[in-house]
Parts: C-alpha cells; sequence; structure tokens
C-alpha cells in the first residue's frame, strides 16, 4: 500500500449506476487520495450518493461546478456543508460576489474554483464571447478566485504553468487527465498523470483510463507508483 502522501488520484465515478460505482471504490480505496462525484451521479441519487460512500473514509470532492447568483449558490453550498462533503467545486465565471457567497457559507466543505473547463480551446471560447488570448482569460480567473479566499483551484493540465507565474501556493485538482496510450477524447487540453504532477498538480482526477483499462487495480498501482518514485526524488 502506498503512504498517504503519495496518493494523488482522486477516481472520478463518472456513471450513473451506483453498483458499479461503489464496486470500483471497493476495489480500489487503498490506492486512492479520494473520489470524485459529478453531476451525474448526484443527479440519479441526490444526497443520498454522499452518505452511501462516506463509509470508505475517502475525502470526497463533489463536482457540481455551482454558477449561480449569490444568493443561491449560498444556500446550495450551505446544504452541500451539512453533508460534510470535503470538497465542491464553483465557477469562478460567476464572480466575485458568487465566489464570496460561497465562501462565506461554508464551514466544513472546502471550496474549488473552476476557470475554464478542459474541453475549451481558443476557438471555443471565441465562440461564447471571449476574445482574448484563453491563458489571460484563465490567469484573471485565477486570481479574482484567489483574492477571494478559495481553498483550491481546478485547472486543466496544460493551464499549470500559469499559477507557477501567479508564484502563490494553493492545492490544485487536476482533471482531464490521459495515460500516453489513451486517446484524448474531449479533453483539449489533457496530460499524462505524471507530467501533471511534476507540473504542480496536488491532485489529479482520473475515471476512465482507470475504470475502462483491462486491470483497474494495476493501472492505479502503476500510476502511483510512478507517482512515488518521482516525488521520493523530489
Amino acid at each position: 500500500m502506498f503512504k498517504k502522501k503519495f496518493k494523488r488520484v482522486f477516481l472520478a465515478l463518472d456513471t450513473n449506476n451506483i453498483k458499479i460505482a461503489e464496486n470500483f471504490v471497493k476495489l480500489l480505496k487503498k490506492d486512492l487520495a479520494g473520489i470524485k462525484i459529478g453531476k451525474e451521479l448526484f443527479s440519479c441519487y441526490g444526497p443520498d450518493i454522499i452518505k452511501k460512500f462516506q463509509k470508505y473514509k475517502l475525502p470526497i470532492f463533489l463536482d457540481l461546478k455551482f454558477h449561480d447568483i449569490p444568493t443561491t449558490v449560498h444556500k446550495a453550498v450551505k446544504a452541500i456543508n451539512s453533508l460534510k462533503v470535503t470538497y465542491l467545486s464553483i465557477h469562478s465565471l460567476g464572480g466575485n460576489d458568487m465566489i464570496k457567497s460561497a465562501v462565506k457559507a461554508s464551514s466544513f466543505t472546502k471550496i474549488l474554483t473552476v476557470s475554464l473547463l478542459s474541453h475549451h480551446n481558443q476557438k471555443s471560447i471565441k465562440e461564447i464571447g471571449i476574445n482574448q488570448p484563453i491563458q489571460s482569460e484563465i490567469k484573471k480567473l485565477i486570481q479574482n478566485a484567489l483574492k477571494n479566499n478559495i481553498f483550491g483551484l481546478i485547472l486543466a493540465p496544460q493551464d499549470l504553468g500559469i499559477i507557477k507565474k501567479i508564484k502563490k501556493k494553493i492545492t490544485i485538482f487536476v482533471p482531464g487527465i490521459r495515460l500516453k496510450q489513451n486517446k484524448k477524447d474531449e479533453h483539449k487540453r489533457s496530460l499524462d498523470p505524471l507530467s501533471a504532477i511534476k507540473k504542480g498538480a496536488t491532485y489529479i482526477i482520473i475515471g476512465r483510463p482507470i475504470t475502462k483499462s483491462k486491470n483497474p487495480k494495476e493501472t492505479l498501482k502503476l500510476i502511483n507508483q510512478e507517482i512515488e518514485n518521482y516525488l521520493e526524488k523530489n
């Protein structure tokens, strides 16, 4: 079993089948840093899904990406906080007042902000009216989030260099992780696990490269071993 400090993988439970999700957690729990529950699973089962997985004693990242008026987000975050979820995502595009409301509403759950989702590229953000370079937009959104005392950031792998330029240490979750042999699918700005850690990721979020592999347990162990070997030397 890997030491806690070397466990950097949050397993993305991107399914609407609770049995499949639970089987993966049972199989992999000893080698995970935590689990991520997204909109699909939460929409199917609601708050009960949180209670279902809390028995495994793993940190839970509820990835709902709240983006609404400040009052609505404040009330929603308070509801999630009462469930004792470890992490919750919100959109930094919601602006300063919304981010402040989310942070103020939570006494337990740690707030993470996502700037631009990992499927975006320069062409797609232009289509929604953002004309400045994608890196400049992301940097601006990160700076706004940081000044509002969020706990951590969710960054696409190729955007990790931005936070180094800002020179602030903060917890960073990175989705869009793909093994070198995997196709990149909808994630336009993906990276392999070790490269993401080298570039500053605190935790990496991985779903299909593990759950769709022929041997999920072995795949996770190989990822962990590669990360441990690197971190022990650095």
